[in-house]
């Protein structure tokens, strides 16, 4: 059991450095309008940018076991931050990729954490 829920764990953490390192890079990308959508949501246009960096060092954060519990709350908290604004824009379905990445991070976030002694 303790093999099957490390083998989870490890291919939950690349899953996560994949789609993080690779939405970050995009971001990065002029032909890809993060720009754009980040002021039509509101936020600066170089908050972008920022976000693609977090995200960028958040994947690979999820590659090194010692900061795969900070990556991946930094990763969760970007995805409330996506979660909230697409509804508030009512986006609806670009609210599943922030729901199901965010879940999964909390998840690995949760399968980190060290079991408080129970005595």
């Amino acid at each position: 059991m303790v093999r099957l829920r490390s083998a989870a764990v490890r291919a939950g953490a690349v899953f996560l450095a994949v789609a993080f390192v690779y939405v970050g890079v995009s971001k990065f990308r002029g032909a890809s309008g993060w720009s754009e959508r980040f002021g039509r949501w509101g936020y600066p246009a170089n908050a972008a940018y920022v976000v693609g960096v977090l995200e960028i060092l958040g994947g690979l954060g999820m590659l090194i076991p010692r900061w795969r519990g900070a990556a991946s709350l930094t990763l969760g908290v970007i995805m409330i931050g996506a979660l909230c604004t697409h509804l508030v824009h009512s986006e609806f379905p670009r609210v599943i990729p922030p729901l199901v990445l965010g879940g999964i991070a909390f998840l690995m976030y949760w399968s980190h954490r060290r079991p408080t002694g129970e005595g």
